[in-house]
C-alpha cells in the first residue's frame, strides 16, 4: 500500500526536532510495536477460518483507510491509523499460518529479518544507490498491484512464482529506499512514525512474498 503511493508524505509532517539517536530509535520502536502487535493478533486468530470476503474487507479495506489516517499531521491520529493497519493485517496473517509449514514460516521470518537489516544498512550507508529509485519503485509497485489483481481473476497467472520473486525484490529495494528517505527528512516523531508505517508495510509484504516462494519450492 506504501502510504497509498504517496511519495512526499514525509515532507508534510512537522513537529519538534529530536536527536538522530531518538529519531532512529523511534522508527525502530514503532516498527517493533507494529510487528509484535501483528504477531499477537496472528497467534490469537490462527485457528479461525474466515471467508474470502472477510479477508478482503478486514485485511484490505481497513488497512487502506488506516493508510489515509496515518498520513495525518496529528501524531495521535496518525498513530491510530497505524493501528488500523497492523491489527487487521495481523488478524489475517493468523489463518494463513494454517496452510503453511511452521518451519517455512520461521525460514521466511529469518530471511525477512536478514534482508531488512542488510537493505536498511545499505539505505543509510550508501544513499547514492537509492536516492534516484523513487520513481522506478513507484511505477514498479503500481505494475505489481495490477498483476496481483489480474492473478485473482486469471488462473493461469495465479501460480507464476516469478511474480513473487519480483515482488520480493521490489519490497527489498523499498526498505533501502525508505531508510534512505529517513536521512533526508526533519527528525520529528511524526516523520519517524510515517517512515515506520512505510517500513512496516515493506517488511510485511516482503515476508508474505518470501513465504509464497518458500512454500512453492517446498511443494
Amino acid at each position: 500500500m506504501k502510504q497509498l503511493f504517496n511519495t512526499d508524505v514525509f515532507s508534510r509532517y512537522g513537529g519538534s526536532t529530536i536527536s538522530e539517536r531518538t529519531f532512529m530509535g523511534s522508527i525502530a520502536g514503532f516498527i517493533s510495536y507494529g510487528l509484535v502487535l501483528s504477531y499477537i493478533m496472528a497467534s490469537f486468530f490462527a485457528p479461525a477460518m474466515p471467508s474470502m470476503w472477510f479477508l478482503i474487507g478486514v485485511g484490505l479495506v481497513i488497512p487502506l483507510i488506516g493508510c489515509f489516517i496515518s498520513s495525518s499531521d496529528s501524531l495521535p491520529i496518525s498513530f491510530l491509523g497505524y493501528n488500523m493497519i497492523v491489527l487487521p493485517i495481523g488478524l489475517c496473517l493468523g489463518p494463513i499460518a494454517n496452510f503453511v509449514d511452521p518451519q517455512i514460516i520461521q525460514d521466511a521470518a529469518l530471511l525477512t529479518a536478514i534482508i531488512t537489516g542488510v537493505m536498511g544498512f545499505a539505505g543509510i550507508t550508501y544513499p547514492n544507490l537509492f536516492k534516484n529509485l523513487g520513481g522506478a519503485l513507484f511505477y514498479s509497485l503500481l505494475g505489481l498491484v495490477v498483476v496481483r489483481i489480474l492473478q485473482m481473476f486469471i488462473p493461469a497467472l495465479a501460480h507464476l512464482t516469478i511474480i513473487d520473486y519480483i515482488a520480493a525484490g521490489i519490497f527489498s529495494l523499498y526498505i533501502g529506499y525508505d531508510m534512505y528517505r529517513s536521512t533526508t527528512v526533519a527528525r520529528t516523531f511524526g516523520n519517524a512514525l510515517h517512515i515506520a508505517v512505510s517500513l512496516y508495510l515493506d517488511i510485511i509484504n516482503l515476508f508474505l512474498n518470501l513465504l509464497s516462494i518458500l512454500s512453492s519450492n517446498n511443494d
